[in-house]
């Protein structure tokens, strides 16, 4: 798995606010839309394949759920989870809208999602990873509920270095997934632990924050430190992307009572 975050290319997030995560996770994982066409799909969704299963980890308001459910056909599935009432309600609208039957939303917690073992083809979790108590118990749960060869897609924001508390906290205002983000390593660690070995960081991007926001924080060379590309200083938001292998271990295997009892 690859692990190694400085060798893949940098490039400058603007968009960092476009994330406001609540209990649930973001309720505005990809611009809100009407009717998308197969051909506008986000990046992330391009792996998507006619009739596959998907479960989203935190699905918020529900865009992201319209999006997957045009590219799974009406012979895919879509099955959105979040533990906000408030945004199943939303969500629930909007797919009722657009006349969608091929999404359901479910009120619960991921660290305990209430979907049956090994029934996606893709999971998604967007922004909702960082904001949870046990990350290990939520990446077990990926592990468990994704089908042998069925792919994870988690995005979520990301540390080379340590940054003051004092930023992590202001920068949260643009994005409640940030205050959760740890160093890259332990982020893959919670994978690894759990059983996926094929897979890695496929896309980067640094944090762009303002001057004034780095000012409270960082001397005048530590900001230019962190607006420099080429640095390791800042905030990066990633996307992970990780397979399910065609067999598991007796360490791994999702139906392996010891895994996590002391959690139960």
């Amino acid at each position: 798995m690859q692990t190694e975050i400085s060798t893949i290319e940098k490039t400058e997030n603007q968009s960092s606010g476009a994330c406001g995560c609540g209990s649930g996770g973001c309720g505005c994982h990809s611009p809100k839309t009407q009717s998308p066409d197969i051909d506008q799909l986000p990046g992330k969704f391009q792996m998507i394949h006619e009739g596959d299963f998907i479960v989203e980890f935190g699905s918020g308001t529900g865009n992201d759920a319209v999006f997957m459910s045009k590219a799974a056909g009406n012979t895919g599935k879509v099955i959105g989870i979040d533990n906000s009432l408030e945004n199943i309600r939303t969500a629930q609208s909007l797919i009722d809208s657009l006349k969608l039957h091929n999404v359901e939303f479910r009120h619960g917690d991921i660290e305990f999602a209430p979907v049956s073992d090994e029934v996606a083809d893709i999971i998604y979790c967007t922004c909702v990873f960082n904001l949870q108590q046990d990350k290990q118990r939520v990446a077990d749960e990926l592990y468990r509920v994704v089908k042998h060869n069925g792919y994870v897609c988690v995005s979520d924001f990301v540390l080379i270095e340590d940054i003051p508390d004092g930023l992590r906290k202001d920068a949260s205002s643009f994005a409640g997934c940030i205050g959760g983000a740890e160093k890259v390593d332990v982020f893959m660690d919670y994978f690894k632990k759990t059983g996926f070995t094929q897979g890695g960081i496929v896309e980067v991007q640094k944090v762009k924050l303002p001057d004034e926001m780095l000012e409270k924080h960082l001397t005048p060379a530590e900001i230019e430190r962190y607006n420099d590309l080429d640095s390791d200083a800042g905030i990066y938001s990633v996307v992970l992307v990780v397979e399910k292998p065609e067999t598991c271990t007796a360490e791994t295997c999702c139906h392996n009572p010891d895994k996590h009892k002391h959690q139960h």
